[in-house]
């Protein structure tokens, strides 16, 4: 498979990433486009990401069978 780049698109990036975040029951802390991270509060807990897991996880949540 092979490894998906985002491209830091200003805050427009950050809040769809933020949206997804949500979905999934979590706060959108931040994002690093260089490492390609997302950095999210889950109960209470700092947890990061890699962006291509997060949206594999919200599509995934999204998915309509």
């Amino acid at each position: 498979m092979r490894e998906m780049k985002f491209q830091d698109l200003g805050r427009g990036a950050r809040i769809e990433l933020a949206k997804m975040a949500k979905h999934l029951g979590m706060k959108f802390i931040g994002y690093n486009p260089n490492a390609q991270q997302v950095s999210l509060e889950y109960k209470g807990k700092g947890i990061t990401y890699r962006v291509d897991e997060l949206v594999a996880q919200y599509q995934q949540a999204t998915k309509i069978t």
